[in-house]
């Protein structure tokens, strides 16, 4: 094996010839018969980024799914769509790893059915990805728009259901041309016609994304700039929940902390908040995506053939792999701007893991009055069981 590795297969080469230019592909030195060799491409450089992502990705993905999971404040349904989504990332950086060891540098002995499961899945992470997005989207649509239906009928098992669904339901999809005889499954390849699709349902898919969030975003910052106060008389008839206010936290003299007061409806603010969050991690998918996006429409500018233009297909070729790898970072990025972002998870954090690992609460079981309180609470927020 040579000193660089080769990163863009067969199939990948049928379709970078299906968009360059006939006269560009027979002249460049980039095609061979079997697959594109891209010299500048050192295996160390995808090496290193890959430990990097997963190192600080998976952390962080392990993070957010052990506090929402042990902390029951956490416990609705948009820390749900939250914890679907940290799941499909985690499973994106799980088969970034796969591809470097059974494709890029295969160092492995690899066997038949370990390069079909990646030519059947290669797709799969980073479109129900995209599905759960896009639901949390409509989630959140449906929060703003009408909280009490949304508080009534959208549940956590709910969300966990749809979810579910619609995974079992994308991979009934994406593998539909292969078990139903359309297509057979390559070894450790990409069947171009399949790509090209889902390539396509992306697009879509993520155009949805953005359309729909800006709507969202929209709409979230007028009520978070509103400026109503809450009546002094329901401040007397109504009082919140135990978690949504302490005992000195109301007041008639400014806006309520907790709730948005419109004229035709109450909002709790941390809905509006997580509209927010979800549109930041929508955006960082928008950034990582973009150089990718910027490449394949040079190329197709560059089939286009525009006389005024002068293409360098090479140059463009070369930035292929690097714009795909990008990708990983929106798997790291995205939960760790829900992690400073949300003030909601950021004090589940604080009440969780200092009860759970710093030796100085210790110090409180001292006494025999302390004792039964602290243990109390601790079984309350799940450091024992």
């Amino acid at each position: 094996m040579s000193e660089y590795q080769p990163l863009v297969t067969n199939s990948s080469a049928n379709i970078l010839r299906d968009i360059i230019p006939t006269s560009t592909v027979e002249s460049s030195y980039l095609f061979t018969q079997f697959q594109i060799e891209q010299p500048l491409h050192n295996s160390q450089v995808f090496f290193i980024f890959l430990v990097l992502v997963i190192a600080v990705g998976i952390p962080i993905q392990l993070l957010v799914a052990f506090v929402i999971l042990r902390t029951r404040q956490l416990n609705n349904p948009r820390n749900a769509f939250w914890l679907g989504n940290i799941t499909c990332h985690f499973v994106t950086l799980l088969m970034g790893a796969y591809e470097y060891w059974t494709v890029v540098n295969p160092k492995i002995n690899r066997s038949d059915i370990v390069c079909r499961i990646y030519s059947l899945l290669v797709g799969y992470p980073y479109t129900i990805l995209l599905v759960g997005l896009l639901l949390a989207t409509a989630d959140r649509w449906f929060a703003i728009s009408d909280p009490i239906k949304h508080r009534k009928y959208v549940t956590v098992s709910g969300v966990a259901g749809c979810l579910i669904i619609s995974w079992i339901l994308v991979l009934f999809i994406l593998t539909s041309p292969y078990w139903s005889g359309r297509f057979e499954i390559l070894l450790c390849a990409v069947n171009q016609d399949v790509m090209k699709w889902i390539m396509a349902s992306h697009f879509v898919m993520v155009s949805f994304i953005i359309v729909a969030q800006v709507k969202v975003y929209i709409r979230t910052r007028q009520y978070l700039r509103f400026k109503a106060h809450r009546p002094a008389a329901d401040l007397h008839q109504q009082s919140p929940p135990d978690y949504y206010l302490s005992s000195n936290s109301s007041s008639n003299t400014r806006p309520d902390e907790y709730f948005v007061h419109l004229p035709d409806k109450t909002i709790c603010r941390l809905e509006l908040e997580a509209s927010v969050t979800l549109f930041c991690g929508v955006a960082s998918l928008c950034v990582c995506a973009l150089p990718l996006a910027f490449v394949f429409l040079t190329l197709i500018v560059c089939k286009i053939e525009v006389s005024s233009l002068q293409c360098d297909v090479t140059t463009v070729l070369i930035l292929i792999p690097y714009a795909r790898e990008l990708l990983l970072l929106h798997s790291v990025v995205s939960p760790l701007l829900y992690v400073v972002r949300s003030r909601e998870f950021s004090k589940a954090l604080r009440r969780t893991l200092p009860r759970c690992f710093f030796v100085h609460q210790q110090r409180r079981c001292a006494s025999p009055v302390e004792l039964p309180k602290l243990c109390s609470t601790y079984v309350d927020i799940g450091c024992y069981k």
